[in-house]
């Protein structure tokens, strides 16, 4: 990390950007990520040492966000400049288009390549991530080459937790929790439904403890009567269940408008997986 980036982060903690792609973001990509992976560099008997061709790549970047191809018509010769201008000027988002497009085409160049020997996408993923977080950037690109919102260190341990713990009788939850962490993660941000599938996945569980319940109310009510859980605990259950129906555009039609904050989401989730993962250990307690 540059001394800049290491006296910025010495500081007041700085928000992370998500609707931009700064000039400073793209000069990084252009000048030490993409050269290493799309060029013309060619050695011994005419091999290129990257593995994409610029202006088929470029080609193809332009299908991909249906741009117009004559502006950016260069002859092979002038192929990388041609890309080059065309990403310092592209609107943000298309600026993210083209590095989860880079992804896509080194994936498959990894499995063109017999017996595996290539790791192209490894290589290229931690570059990206490495600058985007250096940046201040708030996503981060994932072996799917999809870019997704940085999960801090202790809550992706607790999201592997939940997800790991969702399973046999618990699976049907498991649906749910991926669509409140998609909705959260992903660009673009629904905080609405992530609350809403958070609480749904949290009710699957309580529901699959206290088969007889056929609401998340009714199955706290039950949980409340069993002494292997704790009736403060469940108080808390109870109140994130209450906010979710009483939010507009999270969980019933709500005459008031306006939608829940993302800091609100954040925190709804992170509840949300605590309660599946304690829901979980403590109905296993003296089975």
């Amino acid at each position: 990390m540059r001394f800049s980036s290491r006296l910025a982060a010495n500081k007041a903690p700085r928000a992370l950007i998500f609707e931009d792609a700064p000039r400073k973001t793209r000069i990084g990509y252009l000048k030490s990520v993409l050269p290493e992976f799309v060029g013309t560099t060619t050695r011994g008997y005419g091999q290129r040492t990257q593995p994409l061709d610029p202006h088929e790549t470029h080609e193809k970047f332009i299908a991909l966000i249906r741009d117009e191809a004559e502006t950016w018509d260069y002859d092979r010769e002038s192929s990388m400049s041609a890309l080059t201008e065309h990403l310092k000027g592209c609107e943000w988002p298309e600026f993210y288009d083209f590095i989860e497009l880079v992804g896509q085409l080194l994936k498959k160049k990894d499995d063109e390549v017999p017996f595996g020997d290539t790791e192209y996408f490894e290589a290229y993923t931690k570059k990206v991530n490495a600058l985007l977080q250096e940046d201040g950037i708030g996503w981060n690109l994932n072996d799917k080459s999809e870019l997704t919102r940085q999960i801090p260190r202790p809550v992706a341990k607790r999201a592997e937790a939940a997800r790991d713990a969702l399973k046999d009788k618990f699976a049907p939850a498991r649906v749910h929790y991926q669509k409140a962490t998609d909705y959260l993660y992903r660009h673009p941000i629904d905080e609405a439904n992530s609350i809403k599938e958070i609480v749904s996945a949290v009710e699957s569980v309580a529901r699959t403890v206290e088969p007889k319940a056929t609401t998340l109310g009714g199955a706290i009510k039950l949980l409340q009567r069993d002494p292997r859980f704790s009736t403060y605990l469940l108080e808390g259950l109870e109140k994130l269940y209450v906010y979710s129906n009483a939010t507009p555009q999270v969980r019933h039609g709500h005459p008031a408008a306006g939608k829940p904050s993302l800091e609100e989401a954040e925190l709804a989730h992170a509840v949300g997986v605590a309660y599946i993962l304690y829901l979980i250990a403590a109905s296993r307690a003296n089975a």
